[in-house]
Formats: structure tokens, sequence, C-alpha cells
């Protein structure tokens, strides 16, 4: 494996060298309410093996300025409503993030005092005084999404992790920038919030931890900290807003199997009438904000297209602005906003193009404003080989589509499935560099198939919904039709197929070997493996009594049916299962009972857990480790040739 380790350490580190400007990654665009500015987020990396540091830029024509707060990193930029002062979210010397107000050409004008707590967004009042904070406690537990562990500075090794949590609830602040003066609304737990005229719209719940989100409810919050419940929906909302005069709020809602990962509906309400889901011409909304009294801006996903839009709430009426196979975001479509001639402007990225700023004209392509392409770029460029849109049908006749990574070369080539989490995410056509798995397993030489089967996002409710009380059911036979495909279609091996995932992906990386042989290697990445034990360790138990049918102690429920521990004996496929010591989601439990029960069969397998890792490895020379083992793993059971 030495010398595995070594090209995927040489591999990576090629990959993250970056131009000559030392950017890494561009996010969080924010245009100027009425100037040709944006204000955006970039990482920026000095040499590859550095970490990268995040600073809000600039950017204006072909100049930008780099905000430089000393000694601070920040992010997430939001411009007052007029577009005369700048907030962002920055930290300094290792001290948790809180807000900081900049004039309009980034010189400090104010910054918030202590908030007891790390600033997770913010949002002016309509009359650009005030600024509303999500403040989460230390000890507040952090979406899987982004890691899973929790907020704050890391204790003395000796500290216990105590259930439920000591503190750690997020709180809704509003502070007044010109007097300093800050006051907590609410006692409730506040997920997100905005404001809705002069009070404020929250996504609030009782519960502080990670659980609770999916239960939780819209509320009105006014200045006085009075609570006015709005609306309750039977699965989960997300992304509260408020119109610019105060008479609308609007969310998003439909089935999320993680929170900051939902896709689903735009809903709108108005006091005293019954809120109701507004047309957006078949698109699965990811974010969305108010450009006027009545139009919503709207991003998300219509099958493996991003699509940009404006919905007008008044008339129902749909202009759509821009769609195309690119798209933003590191998990799904991030908005931007609009240029002042009302073209959009966000950071958009391909299979072979990495993150840029873009503004997008009516016809054309992208006017791009800033770039993270560097030599990193032209290293991935090079070693691998096209992405394509695959599409199939499914056992019952549905329609599926994902993607297909090809290495360099004639087929058919061996295939390694990689599905991703949730179940309810979705493959996009990302830059594949930042995809680090599938990167460095196509520049090996092996395919790679991303399927998006039913449970994921981007072609409505129905489908995310299919995959309710079924998962590891239609869901893997769109899978295995869609391998059949392609050994069809003579691009893969028949004889050289693997899979490999996280998360549900992972779930799914021990549950497929249970239903079919045809895989000769298996990486489960941050899995589950045991549904009732899952529930009574990880800190989103409410996932799976969402997702599965029956109690976890009844023995005819899905906790045992649909268990890949229950039904072990039928693996036979060598399975190689890595954990993160510090995941709260998928605890590092769930791949160490499945080691053992395959080792005390004798089946292959090996065991790798990080201790300094989450919901996933992040670390580069972690990072490095894993993929090698990975890579090690497939070429040891199914060899390129």
């Amino acid at each position: 494996m030495e010398d595995i380790e070594g090209w995927v350490a040489a591999f990576q580190r090629a990959a993250r060298t970056t131009g000559p400007d030392a950017i890494a990654d561009i996010a969080q665009s924010a245009p100027h309410p009425t100037r040709e500015v944006v204000a955006c987020t970039v990482a920026f990396r000095g040499k590859p093996d550095d970490r990268a540091v995040r600073s809000v830029v600039l950017v204006a024509g072909t100049t930008q300025h780099r905000l430089l707060l000393p000694g601070s990193v920040s992010g997430s930029p939001v411009w007052s409503p007029d577009g005369s002062r700048l907030c962002v979210l920055a930290a300094a010397d290792g001290a948790l993030a809180g807000p900081v107000v900049l004039d309009a050409d980034g010189t400090e004008v104010a910054r918030a005092p202590d908030l007891g707590g790390a600033a997770e967004m913010a949002r002016w009042s309509l009359d650009g005084a005030r600024v509303a904070v999500v403040v989460a406690e230390p000890g507040a537990e952090i979406s899987d999404v982004w890691g899973s562990g929790t907020v704050g500075a890391a204790a003395a090794s000796w500290r216990p992790l105590v259930r439920p949590s000591e503190g750690g609830r997020r709180r809704l602040v509003v502070w007044d920038v010109a007097s300093g003066e800050h006051r907590t609304l609410t006692d409730l737990n506040v997920w997100e919030a905005d404001w809705y005229g002069a009070d404020l719209v929250a996504l609030v719940t009782e519960r502080a931890d990670e659980g609770g989100w999916y239960d939780a409810r819209l509320v009105r919050v006014s200045g006085e900290g009075r609570v006015t419940p709005l609306h309750q929906e039977r699965f989960q909302l997300a992304r509260p807003a408020g119109s610019p005069d105060g008479r609308h709020w609007s969310a998003l809602t439909g089935l999320a199997s993680d929170r900051d990962l939902l896709a689903g509906s735009l809903l709108v309400g108005r006091e005293g009438e019954r809120p109701a889901v507004v047309p957006t011409a078949e698109v699965h909304v990811t974010e969305h904000r108010w450009v006027s009294e009545t139009a919503v801006l709207v991003i998300g996903h219509r099958g493996l297209d991003t699509v940009v839009g404006t919905v007008d709430v008044a008339s129902a009426s749909w202009s759509e602005l821009w769609s195309g196979r690119a798209t933003s975001g590191t998990y799904q479509p991030e908005l931007g906003g609009l240029w002042p001639d009302g073209r959009p402007v966000l950071v958009l990225e391909q299979h072979d193009r990495p993150p840029s700023l873009v503004r997008l004209p009516a016809e054309g392509p992208p006017v791009v404003l800033l770039s993270s392409a560097g030599p990193g770029t032209d290293h991935v460029r090079a070693a691998l080989g096209p992405t394509r849109t695959v599409t199939w049908t499914s056992t019952d006749g549905l329609a599926m589509e994902g993607l297909i990574d090809l290495p360099l070369g004639e087929g058919p080539h061996p295939l390694v499935l990689h599905p991703h989490g949730g179940p309810v995410g979705a493959y996009q056509d990302g830059w594949i560099g930042r995809d680090v798995h599938t990167t460095v397993l196509v520049a090996r030489g092996y395919a790679v198939l991303r399927p998006n089967p039913r449970g994921s996002a981007g072609r409505g409710a129905a489908f995310a919904e299919a995959v309710l009380g079924d998962m590891g059911g239609l869901d893997v036979q769109d899978i295995l039709t869609g391998i059949a495909h392609l050994v069809d279609e003579g691009l893969v091996d028949a004889e050289r197929v693997g899979v490999v995932g996280q998360s549900y992906g992972g779930y799914l990386a021990c549950w497929l070997p249970v239903v079919s042989d045809i895989f000769r290697a298996s990486v489960a990445r941050s899995p589950c493996t045991d549904w009732r034990s899952f529930h009574l360790t990880t800190n989103i138990a409410d996932f799976d009594a969402l997702f599965l049918d029956g109690d976890v102690w009844d023995d005819d429920s899905q906790y045992l049916s649909r268990n890949p521990l229950t039904h072990h004996a039928r693996i036979s496929t060598p399975v190689l299962l890595t954990a993160g010591l510090r995941d709260l989601a998928t605890p590092a439990n769930q791949a160490e009972q499945m080691h053992r029960a395959l080792a005390e069969r004798g089946v292959p397998t090996a065991l790798a857990i990080y201790p300094e890792e989450g919901h996933g490895v992040q670390a580069p020379p972690a990072l490095a480790d894993q993929c090698a083992r990975m890579v090690a793993w497939f070429e040891r059971f199914m060899p390129v040739e």
C-alpha cells in the first residue's frame, strides 16, 4: 500500500495547487443592490499543503479587493437593503465567528460584542439599523452535512461528551449596529430566521439537539419576543424569508434527510391567509430570496439541470432566467443574486470547470468575473476522461438518470458505483475535483457511476418521497438496472464491479452486497450498518423514525428487515469500512459492528477509524490515507489490469 499512499498523496497535492492568485474555491456570492459589485467568499491557499483561509472579496469588473479583517477568516457577506453597508461573519484568532459591518468600500464600521457563541447567519432589518443573528452556543450540534460534531474549540481530552448537551442552543439575537446593544428574543431554539416587517419569521423547536430539527415549525417573533405560530408541515421546512414590504413570508418545504440539505417546494404565506405552494416550473428549489414585494428569485434542480428563475407570488407566473448542466454550491445549487440589469450572478462550476463567479447574460456563455482555475485544474483534467449523462429504465419502467465518469482509454472499464448520501440528495454535474474519491478512482482507471435513484432530489416531491419507508428497496433496483445498462452498452466489465459510498451511500455499500452478488469489493464510509443500534446511538434518531417503517423494537419492522447487520451472513463481498470517531450522526460503532461480524465469518474486511474526524474525512492527511486505502482495496479485489 505504500506506493499507492504516495501516489494518492502526490495526486491530491498536485490537484490542490492554485494559480497566481492562490484562489482555491469561491462561494456565497452577494451582488450589490444597485452597483456592478459582488461580494463573495473566497478560499485562499498559498501552498498545496496549507490550510485554506476564507476571506470576503469585493469584485468589480476585472479588479478584486480582499477585505482583510486583522487576524480573521470571514464569509457569508450580506448587503444592507440600500447597499451602503456590508455585514460579514468573521472569526479572529481562533475565536467563534461574529458579525462585522463594513462600508461599501470594505472599511470596518462596527463589530458586534461577544454574543456568546458562533454566528451562523445574519440578516439586515428593512431599515438597515439592526442585524438579526442566529448564534450557536458552544456545544451546539453541527449538521452531518458539514461534518457533525459540536460548535466550539476542542475541549480537554478528558472531558465527557454529555447527553443531552449542557447548553448548545441556537439563539435569535438582534444587534443594534449604532448603539452596540443586543438582546436574545426568545428561549426557543432557533435554526434559521429572517426579517418579516418589523418582526421576524423563524424556524424553531423546543429541543436543541440535531434530531429536533426534523419537527421544526415556523413562528413570528416580535421585537419584544412575543411568539406567534405561523405554520408546521408534515415533513420539513427550511430557509424562512420575509418580503421587503413585510407582507409575505416564505419557506421551502419537502422531505429532507439532513438539515441544510432540503430541496422542495416554495411555500408562501400572508397574514390572515392560508399558506400555499407557488408553482416553480418543476424546479426542486434549494434556495430563494425576495427581490421585490411580490417577486422571488429561486434556484434549484430540474433533473440534472440547475435552474434560476423568478416567480411572482401575486400572479403565480414563472420567468426562467437560466438553466444548464453547470451547477453551484458544494452539495446543492446555491443562490447568488441579480446584477443591476436583472441578470443572475452566482458561482458556477461543471465537471471540467472549477468554481467561477459569473454573470449570466440573456444569451451566450457566462461572463466570468473571478475564477478559481489553476495548475491543479489542469492536473485533474489531464488524468481523467469525460463525464457523461447516462439514462436508463428501472424494473418498473421508471426513467432514471445519473453521471458516469470515465477514465482515459478504451473500455470496457472496471466500474465503481458511488451512490450519494441522504437518501434525499442528488448528484449534479459539478467540478469533478471537488469529489476527491471519484477523482482518484477515475485517475487509476476505474469508471465511476453516480446515480440519482428514486429518493433523489430534483424530480419533485413524489420522486423524493418514494424512498420513504422503502430505503434499500426500489432505489436499489434503480441502481442495479443502471449497472446492467452500462454492461449492455459495453462501457463496463460485469466481472469487475465495486461500490463505495458515504452516509446513506455507506449504508448502500453494505446493503447492496446483501441483495446482489455482482459486487467484487465494497468500501463503506461513515455507514449505517444496524438500524436498531443506530437509533440508540445517533444524534438524529428522528431520521430513522421518519424513513423506516415500523417500531425500533418490532422484530418484523424494517429496523431488522432492511438491516445489513441482520443479513450479514449473505455478504461474501470483501468490505472495507471507515468512520470518524467524532461523528455523532453515524457513530463509529456502526462500522465496527459490521467489521467484527464479517471477520468472524471469514469474509475479507478491514476497518479504519479516524480519531480527529467526524461525518466524512476532511483533513488532507486523513483524506489521502482514506483514499489510498480505498484504491488499494479495489485494486486488490478488482484490479484495472
